[in-house]
């Protein structure tokens, strides 16, 4: 049975191909911004930032509608500025509202678990900008094996599943599972999260 997501965007193009890409998906469209508020609490909701109706939107209402759901910001033209604005208010993830199939699905389901999207560039600017802060513990590396320590170096600098598992020559579902590994044993529950502790900031 397909997961179920929604999808808030006034743009044919950008439902049809969403809908199309998220094979595992049950996409439903939203009329209007303030749907929202009907939806299921921690329902999962794509939101295309050009929608004509987020204007309506006050600050303080974004942050209601990203406590009480797990939403992901698309953008048709994004930038490391624009995510930082959304993650800040309470955005589970931000993504390219065209990105590639893959990505797409793995925006999804990472959001699904309950876990926070960053892509690698906007991951750089987040390292970047608080790496004045880093130390130089490097006392998660004892926690790991040589090949998880691999995969958490990388999904730690932004690589997506699909590529650590063609740079190390393992399957995807491989990658999921050292993940979960390593989640488990560094005692973070995301990307960002382990992001933070292997570049010793955390």
């Amino acid at each position: 049975m397909n997961r179920s997501a929604s999808i808030l965007t006034d743009d044919e193009t950008v439902f049809a191909r969403i809908r199309s890409l998220a094979t595992d998906w049950a996409i439903h469209r939203l009329g209007d911004i303030q749907t929202l508020n009907e939806l299921p609490a921690g329902s999962l909701v794509i939101v295309d930032t050009a929608a004509s109706s987020l204007s309506r939107t006050s600050e303080s209402g974004w942050r209601a509608f990203f406590q009480l759901h797990r939403i992901v910001m698309a953008s048709s033209q994004p930038s490391d500025d624009e995510g930082l604005r959304w993650l800040n208010l309470g955005a589970s993830g931000y993504c390219h509202a065209y990105g590639a199939p893959a990505t797409l699905q793995q925006v999804l389901d990472v959001v699904a678990s309950d876990e926070l999207w960053v892509g690698r560039s906007l991951m750089k600017r987040l390292l970047a900008g608080i790496g004045k802060h880093r130390t130089d513990s490097g006392n998660w590396v004892q926690a790991l094996t040589p090949r998880e320590r691999e995969v958490a170096q990388m999904a730690a600098d932004g690589e997506s599943n699909l590529a650590i598992a063609e740079a190390l020559g393992i399957t995807e579902r491989t990658v999921k599972s050292h993940l979960t590994t390593i989640f488990e044993k560094l005692a973070v529950s995301d990307r960002l999260q382990l992001a933070l502790k292997v570049h010793g900031i955390r």
